[in-house]
């Protein structure tokens, strides 16, 4: 079954999961610093799959209220080519957008959202890159 949620260009870009500590886990990984989402955030290949490994950049950041729960599998990031229109798609499948298109510094300000749904949790939706 294809939902087509996302649009028909849409590709798995990572899986996000929270970390306590990025170093721990990777100490010779690249870490960035992502203020605009509070986080601390590296990518690390694992059998041909992107992960994206987020560390709570401050106490009150939703990542650590995610490992205050227990919770490490945060989202799914698909990569889309038009955001404003993925995040339409996303609200008639019944998607609610938690948050809107904003700048990420780990990916070179390219604008991402996130949408959530009782059957697929938690997405990441990721514009794609713009060469000109």
């Amino acid at each position: 079954m294809n939902l087509d949620c996302f649009g028909s260009s849409a590709r798995l870009h990572h899986i996000g999961v929270a970390v306590n500590s990025i170093q721990e886990i990777y100490p010779t990984c690249r870490v960035t610093h992502d203020a605009i989402q509070g986080v601390n955030v590296a990518f690390v290949s694992v059998n041909g799959c992107c992960w994206e490994l987020i560390e709570p950049a401050m106490e009150d950041s939703p990542v650590s209220l995610s490992l205050n729960k227990g919770v490490k599998l945060l989202h799914i990031c698909y990569e889309v080519n038009d955001i404003e229109a993925s995040l339409h798609r996303c609200r008639q499948h019944g998607f609610h957008i938690i948050r809107h298109p904003s700048p990420a510094t780990a990916f070179d300000m390219r604008r991402i959202a996130f949408v959530s749904s009782p059957t697929f949790g938690l997405v990441e939706l990721l514009e794609i890159a713009r060469y000109e």
